[in-house]
């Protein structure tokens, strides 16, 4: 695509952060565009959840190409986050060519809730995603899904006794997960680990089955934290202790994954 075309392209961004070595292999450009569907309640960024505010800025794809250009050559390539940055699927596509003729890696830092058929233009040019497991089960309607809880308050019931999100869609990251993998396209699987929302164990059993198979996939166990979330006084009680993320990752061992990093 010219690169004209890429002038006329807009996305709501964030921020740009030049140089991280975080986001993945080497030290890369992160792009966090703003817009979430879900509504994490630990979400340490939430001002990224709605697609437009007033302190975000549309700028064109051409702009956020130069920025990244302006970047080499220190950086391996660019990871786009977000919130959300496959809900911006169809504009990214352009973009990520431009900067795979330059031989620029670009990764996706994703929930991995996403309809995968629509958003397959993007991933063909995606070598890599640094994949978010939320949860399962109910407790994660609680925990990601409620719209409408925007002040981010946890509730007094976590489990909820009824159930609005289909099943089929609460369990969509892990079946996109199972597709991206033998496409090599999973640099590393992340769960935040909170207590009670979730069977950790049993999520962590079903990620193994997947990842056994894939040594180089690194599944990170991420100890939540209150810093940044909307209410840091409700979350407190399911922050789970060193040694309850210690006892996790062991268990993830114990299951197969050959590539256990925790985060406390």
């Amino acid at each position: 695509m010219e690169m004209t075309a890429l002038s006329e392209i807009f996305v709501p961004l964030h921020r740009i952060i030049p140089f991280s070595n975080v986001e993945g292999q080497g030290n890369r450009t992160s792009i966090f565009l703003q817009g979430c569907k879900l509504n994490c309640l630990y979400c340490h960024n939430p001002e990224t959840i709605p697609r437009y505010t007033a302190d975000a800025k549309q700028v064109s794809l051409q702009y956020l190409y130069e920025q990244v250009m302006d970047a080499v050559p220190f950086i391996r390539g660019v990871t786009i986050s977000g919130g959300e940055p496959t809900i911006h699927h169809k504009k990214l596509v352009p973009l990520f060519k431009a900067l795979k003729t330059q031989g620029l890696t670009c990764y996706l830092d994703s929930s991995g809730f996403f309809d995968y058929e629509t958003t397959l233009p993007l991933i063909d040019v995606t070598d890599k995603f640094l994949f978010d497991l939320k949860g399962q089960g109910l407790g994660l309607q609680t925990l990601c899904f409620e719209r409408k809880n925007q002040a981010g308050k946890v509730p007094s019931q976590i489990i909820p006794t009824y159930q609005h999100i289909k099943s089929e869609n609460l369990d969509r990251n892990l079946q996109n997960l199972a597709k991206l993998l033998p496409l090599g396209k999973i640099e590393e699987v992340r769960l935040v680990y909170l207590t009670e929302f979730f069977d950790s164990k049993a999520l962590v059993k079903q990620v193994a089955d997947l990842l056994t198979v894939y040594p180089d996939v690194a599944f990170k166990i991420i100890r939540v934290h209150t810093k940044g979330s909307r209410d840091p006084e409700g979350l407190t009680p399911f922050v789970p202790s060193n040694e309850q993320v210690d006892e996790l990752a062991k268990f993830a061992e114990c299951c197969g994954i050959k590539k256990v990093v925790k985060i406390y």
